[in-house]
């Protein structure tokens, strides 16, 4: 046997033997205090987690909840612990789980990113816009002449808050694929929200187009974080951990490297590397859907090739659900040909005849406007740009 491939089992032993079995989050939200004023959002089902740090002057939320109905429970454990209004929300990563909540809180709270996220936002089509404004029924007349980026304020590099007696540092690690990731970091009481970088129980969602930023991106994050020793660890996904839980993803990120480098220096196609690879040693983790998306992201970069550029054609489909998954998130149609879709529905998902993705059932007749990425594989389905339920 090769060195390389020796090196390789050796390494997943050793993971397999460190890492015991860790479960994923309970069936309901949780909200639980951490450290003094200081309050963890736990996402039921390794859904997104959140933050709250709760000043004397006001209310700091990192991250807003999965979809509406979350991100209304959120807003009510806030306001069992404090009468303060929330006068900032940072975004620790530009993805719809985490982002989807802003337009609860903001305006008046003001939004703060990362500034590669805020250029992103500034280049929002109008039915982001229109679903932005829509998310919270309650909240869409207030909305109505708002945009998204009115309330943003955005950092370069680092930036730190200091209210109500707390100090709470905004951490950027830069690297050419970087989205705008950023951790939190609270120097006082050692509790740190990861980021992208937090994966607790669920493989990493990392693309080949480099959305999300690269496994070398988040090597350098977790190097850094990781020399902070963050007693406690809010991931983005899954249960509460400390530093122990960085470099666990850091030797999960470095297994997966070696796998596709192993694989490639044999001389195997990238199809039959997807078919092959995967993080089985990581028992009870979820989303092994990523598998094949990670495969390819890693193959690329190990190449030195950047990062896939996909041409992205519409296509309409009259149809009746037949499959729904995580509340809507993921639904198969059935077409009135009788061909079957498979459909992701997203924050920028624009809604007609329900308030939001929960809503949906089972038979339900609807008609999709939705984005197929030519040449690429759609891993979890068809993005849905509009919705329309019919009555």
């Amino acid at each position: 046997m090769k060195r390389s491939a020796l090196l390789v089992l050796l390494l997943c032993a050793i993971i397999a033997l460190a890492a015991p079995a860790r479960a994923v989050t309970g069936e309901k939200a949780e909200f639980k205090k951490i450290a003094d004023g200081v309050y963890a959002f736990i996402g039921k089902l390794n859904d997104a987690n959140a933050l709250v740090i709760v000043t004397t002057e006001g209310v700091v939320l990192v991250d807003t909840g999965n979809n509406p109905p979350e991100t209304r429970i959120l807003q009510k454990f806030i306001q069992s612990v404090t009468s303060a209004p929330v006068r900032y929300i940072v975004i620790s990563q530009n993805h719809g789980d985490h982002t989807g909540g802003v337009p609860l809180f903001s305006p008046p709270a003001n939004v703060i990113v990362h500034d590669r996220v805020l250029k992103e936002w500034a280049k929002w089509k109008p039915f982001q816009i229109k679903s932005w404004r829509k998310h919270f029924p309650e909240r869409s007349e207030a909305l109505k002449d708002v945009n998204p980026t009115d309330s943003v304020l955005s950092f370069h590099d680092h930036m730190v808050l200091h209210l109500g007696g707390k100090t709470i540092e905004l951490i950027y690690v830069d690297d050419t694929y970087n989205p705008g990731d950023v951790a939190v970091w609270l120097p006082d009481s050692g509790v740190m929200h990861a980021g992208f970088v937090g994966y607790i129980t669920r493989h990493p969602d990392i693309r080949p187009d480099y959305s999300h930023g690269t496994t070398g991106g988040m090597l350098k994050q977790l190097e850094v974080l990781g020399a902070l020793k963050p007693k406690i660890l809010v991931p983005a996904h899954g249960p509460l951990g400390d530093v122990s839980d960085l470099y666990a993803l850091n030797d999960y990120l470095l297994s997966a490297r070696q796998k596709i480098r192993t694989m490639t220096s044999q001389g195997l196609p990238l199809p039959e590397i997807e078919k092959r690879f995967n993080m089985s040693e990581y028992k009870g983790w979820d989303r092994d859907s990523h598998f094949p998306w990670t495969a390819e992201t890693i193959y690329r970069e190990l190449r030195g090739e950047g990062p896939q550029i996909v041409p992205v054609a519409e296509r309409t489909v009259r149809a009746t659900i037949s499959k729904l998954a995580e509340e809507g998130r993921f639904l198969t149609v059935t077409s009135d040909a009788g061909e079957e879709v498979r459909l992701r529905v997203s924050t920028d998902t624009d809604f007609e005849g329900v308030s939001d993705r929960s809503r949906l059932q089972v038979g339900m007749k609807v008609k999709a406007l939705y984005q197929v990425p030519q040449g690429a594989n759609a891993a979890l389905g068809y993005d849905v740009e509009e919705l329309d339920v019919e009555p």
